[in-house]
Protein backbone atom coordinates (compact mmCIF):
# COMPACT_ATOMS: atom_id res chain seq x y z
CA UNK A 1 0.00 0.00 0.00
CA UNK A 2 1.24 3.44 -0.78
CA UNK A 3 2.33 5.89 2.17
CA UNK A 4 1.36 9.78 2.50
CA UNK A 5 5.59 10.53 1.65
CA UNK A 6 5.59 7.99 -1.21
CA UNK A 7 2.12 9.67 -2.50
CA UNK A 8 3.63 13.45 -2.21
CA UNK A 9 6.87 12.17 -4.28
CA UNK A 10 4.92 10.70 -7.09
CA UNK A 11 2.21 13.81 -7.34
CA UNK A 12 4.30 16.89 -5.96
CA UNK A 13 2.26 20.36 -5.65
CA UNK A 14 2.02 22.58 -8.19
CA UNK A 15 1.59 25.95 -8.60
CA UNK A 16 -0.94 28.67 -10.82
CA UNK A 17 -0.64 31.95 -10.59
CA UNK A 18 -4.44 33.55 -11.04
CA UNK A 19 -5.83 36.45 -12.21
CA UNK A 20 -4.99 39.17 -9.93
CA UNK A 21 -1.62 37.82 -9.15
CA UNK A 22 -2.39 35.23 -6.32
CA UNK A 23 -0.62 31.62 -6.17
CA UNK A 24 -3.15 28.54 -6.42
CA UNK A 25 -1.07 25.52 -4.98
CA UNK A 26 -2.97 21.82 -6.10
CA UNK A 27 -2.26 18.55 -7.02
CA UNK A 28 -3.01 17.23 -10.53
CA UNK A 29 -2.95 13.84 -12.29
CA UNK A 30 -4.06 13.99 -16.26
CA UNK A 31 -5.00 10.48 -16.85
CA UNK A 32 -5.06 10.32 -20.55
CA UNK A 33 -7.13 8.28 -21.09
CA UNK A 34 -9.65 9.59 -18.31
CA UNK A 35 -13.31 9.18 -18.36
CA UNK A 36 -13.75 12.04 -16.77
CA UNK A 37 -12.04 14.95 -13.94
CA UNK A 38 -13.05 14.76 -10.26
CA UNK A 39 -12.10 17.62 -8.02
CA UNK A 40 -11.94 15.84 -4.70
CA UNK A 41 -13.13 18.34 -2.26
CA UNK A 42 -12.30 17.21 2.33
CA UNK A 43 -14.39 18.23 4.65
CA UNK A 44 -14.18 21.20 7.87
CA UNK A 45 -10.40 19.80 8.42
CA UNK A 46 -9.51 20.93 5.20
CA UNK A 47 -6.53 18.44 4.50
CA UNK A 48 -6.74 16.98 0.82
CA UNK A 49 -3.90 15.29 1.49
CA UNK A 50 -6.18 12.62 3.68
CA UNK A 51 -7.47 11.44 0.66
CA UNK A 52 -4.63 10.48 -1.35
CA UNK A 53 -5.70 6.55 -0.94
CA UNK A 54 -8.89 7.77 -3.19
CA UNK A 55 -6.25 9.95 -5.14
CA UNK A 56 -4.46 6.98 -6.32
CA UNK A 57 -8.05 4.54 -7.01
CA UNK A 58 -9.64 7.37 -9.02
CA UNK A 59 -6.25 7.94 -11.13
CA UNK A 60 -6.93 4.65 -12.44
CA UNK A 61 -10.05 5.68 -13.91
CA UNK A 62 -9.83 9.66 -14.29
CA UNK A 63 -7.99 12.95 -13.92
CA UNK A 64 -7.42 14.36 -10.26
CA UNK A 65 -6.99 17.47 -8.74
CA UNK A 66 -6.84 18.20 -4.78
CA UNK A 67 -6.15 21.61 -2.67
CA UNK A 68 -6.33 22.72 0.56
CA UNK A 69 -8.20 25.93 1.16
CA UNK A 70 -5.69 27.79 1.45
CA UNK A 71 -5.21 30.81 3.78
CA UNK A 72 -4.82 33.56 1.30
CA UNK A 73 -8.74 32.88 0.44
CA UNK A 74 -10.32 34.05 3.91
CA UNK A 75 -14.33 33.25 2.67
CA UNK A 76 -15.99 30.46 0.58
CA UNK A 77 -17.31 33.28 -2.18
CA UNK A 78 -13.49 33.96 -2.23
CA UNK A 79 -12.34 30.38 -2.75
CA UNK A 80 -14.73 29.49 -5.13
CA UNK A 81 -13.67 32.25 -7.71
CA UNK A 82 -10.23 31.11 -6.78
CA UNK A 83 -11.34 27.39 -7.92
CA UNK A 84 -13.41 28.73 -11.02
CA UNK A 85 -9.96 30.52 -11.97
CA UNK A 86 -7.47 27.24 -11.87
CA UNK A 87 -10.27 25.41 -13.70
CA UNK A 88 -10.41 27.98 -16.36
CA UNK A 89 -6.28 27.58 -16.35
CA UNK A 90 -6.51 24.13 -16.54
CA UNK A 91 -9.19 24.28 -19.23
CA UNK A 92 -11.03 21.26 -17.28
CA UNK A 93 -14.46 20.55 -16.68
CA UNK A 94 -15.47 18.76 -13.52
CA UNK A 95 -17.06 16.49 -10.98
CA UNK A 96 -16.71 18.07 -7.56
CA UNK A 97 -16.70 15.31 -5.21
CA UNK A 98 -17.16 17.05 -2.00
CA UNK A 99 -17.87 15.80 1.99
CA UNK A 100 -19.43 17.64 4.29
CA UNK A 101 -18.28 21.16 4.33
CA UNK A 102 -16.49 20.41 0.93
CA UNK A 103 -20.02 19.50 -0.04
CA UNK A 104 -20.85 23.02 0.67
CA UNK A 105 -17.91 24.60 -1.34
CA UNK A 106 -18.86 22.56 -4.45
CA UNK A 107 -22.54 23.95 -4.45
CA UNK A 108 -21.16 27.64 -4.36
CA UNK A 109 -18.83 26.75 -7.10
CA UNK A 110 -21.54 25.23 -9.11
CA UNK A 111 -23.78 27.75 -8.27
CA UNK A 112 -21.84 30.85 -9.14
CA UNK A 113 -19.19 29.26 -12.02
CA UNK A 114 -21.34 26.49 -13.68
CA UNK A 115 -19.40 26.59 -17.14
CA UNK A 116 -16.84 24.51 -15.34
CA UNK A 117 -19.37 21.93 -13.27
CA UNK A 118 -20.06 18.73 -15.08
CA UNK A 119 -21.95 17.23 -11.74
CA UNK A 120 -21.69 17.41 -7.95
CA UNK A 121 -21.11 13.94 -6.02
CA UNK A 122 -21.91 15.11 -2.25
CA UNK A 123 -21.54 13.17 0.92
CA UNK A 124 -22.40 14.32 4.73
CA UNK A 125 -23.44 17.54 3.90
CA UNK A 126 -26.07 20.21 3.80
CA UNK A 127 -28.17 21.71 1.13
CA UNK A 128 -27.53 25.42 1.24
CA UNK A 129 -31.27 25.93 -0.89
CA UNK A 130 -33.01 29.00 -0.37
CA UNK A 131 -36.37 27.22 1.05
CA UNK A 132 -34.29 25.11 3.26
CA UNK A 133 -36.73 23.27 6.19
CA UNK A 134 -36.15 24.77 10.13
CA UNK A 135 -35.06 21.43 11.11
CA UNK A 136 -32.48 21.56 8.33
CA UNK A 137 -31.43 25.39 9.05
CA UNK A 138 -31.41 24.37 12.98
CA UNK A 139 -29.04 21.30 12.56
CA UNK A 140 -26.39 23.78 9.97
CA UNK A 141 -26.94 26.50 12.67
CA UNK A 142 -25.87 23.49 15.32
CA UNK A 143 -22.87 22.56 13.38
CA UNK A 144 -21.80 26.34 12.95
CA UNK A 145 -21.95 26.70 16.51
CA UNK A 146 -19.70 23.40 17.25
CA UNK A 147 -17.25 25.08 14.84
CA UNK A 148 -16.69 28.37 17.10
CA UNK A 149 -16.73 26.02 19.72
CA UNK A 150 -13.57 23.60 18.69
CA UNK A 151 -11.73 27.07 17.76
CA UNK A 152 -12.46 28.10 21.20
CA UNK A 153 -10.76 25.26 22.53
CA UNK A 154 -7.82 24.76 19.79
CA UNK A 155 -6.58 28.26 21.57
CA UNK A 156 -6.34 26.74 24.68
CA UNK A 157 -4.85 22.91 23.84
CA UNK A 158 -1.31 22.30 22.71
CA UNK A 159 -1.28 20.79 19.29
CA UNK A 160 0.23 17.66 20.09
CA UNK A 161 -2.28 16.81 22.54
CA UNK A 162 -4.80 18.24 19.97
CA UNK A 163 -3.56 15.92 17.25
CA UNK A 164 -3.91 12.75 19.73
CA UNK A 165 -7.49 13.78 20.40
CA UNK A 166 -8.43 13.56 16.54
CA UNK A 167 -6.56 10.21 16.30
CA UNK A 168 -8.51 8.72 19.33
CA UNK A 169 -11.84 10.16 17.91
CA UNK A 170 -11.38 8.50 14.63
CA UNK A 171 -10.38 5.28 16.14
CA UNK A 172 -13.03 5.04 18.65
CA UNK A 173 -15.28 4.95 16.07
CA UNK A 174 -13.76 1.90 13.87
CA UNK A 175 -14.64 -0.98 17.31
CA UNK A 176 -17.01 -2.77 14.86
CA UNK A 177 -14.74 -2.25 11.69
CA UNK A 178 -12.62 -5.33 9.88
CA UNK A 179 -9.43 -5.66 10.75
CA UNK A 180 -8.33 -4.07 6.72
CA UNK A 181 -10.99 -1.29 7.48
CA UNK A 182 -9.26 -0.61 11.14
CA UNK A 183 -5.27 -0.80 9.27
CA UNK A 184 -6.85 1.87 6.91
CA UNK A 185 -8.12 4.10 9.51
CA UNK A 186 -4.64 3.83 11.34
CA UNK A 187 -3.08 4.64 7.76
CA UNK A 188 -5.14 7.86 8.03
CA UNK A 189 -4.57 8.41 11.40
CA UNK A 190 -1.06 8.72 11.09
CA UNK A 191 -1.28 11.16 7.76
CA UNK A 192 -3.39 13.33 10.35
CA UNK A 193 -0.36 13.01 12.77
CA UNK A 194 1.78 14.33 9.94
CA UNK A 195 -0.82 17.10 8.48
CA UNK A 196 -2.24 19.20 11.49
CA UNK A 197 -1.73 22.35 11.61
CA UNK A 198 -2.50 24.87 14.39
CA UNK A 199 -2.76 28.07 12.34
CA UNK A 200 -4.57 26.32 9.52
CA UNK A 201 -6.97 24.47 11.10
CA UNK A 202 -7.89 28.09 13.18
CA UNK A 203 -8.35 29.19 9.03
CA UNK A 204 -10.69 26.14 8.17
CA UNK A 205 -12.89 27.21 11.37
CA UNK A 206 -13.61 30.71 9.80
CA UNK A 207 -14.06 29.32 6.73
CA UNK A 208 -16.63 26.86 8.51
CA UNK A 209 -18.35 29.56 9.99
CA UNK A 210 -18.09 32.08 7.45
Amino acid sequence: MSNLASFCARHSQQTMQLPGGAEFSYRYYRNPVARATVVLLPGGIGLPDLFYLYFERFAEHYSVITFDYQEQFTTNAELARAVASLLDGLDEHVWLVGQSLGGVIAQIVAKFHPERIEGLVLSNTCSLARDMGQEARDELMGMVENQRTWKRRLQLIPMPVFRRLMAWAVMRKTRDLSAEERRLMQNLCDALQQLLNKQYQRHMWDCSIA
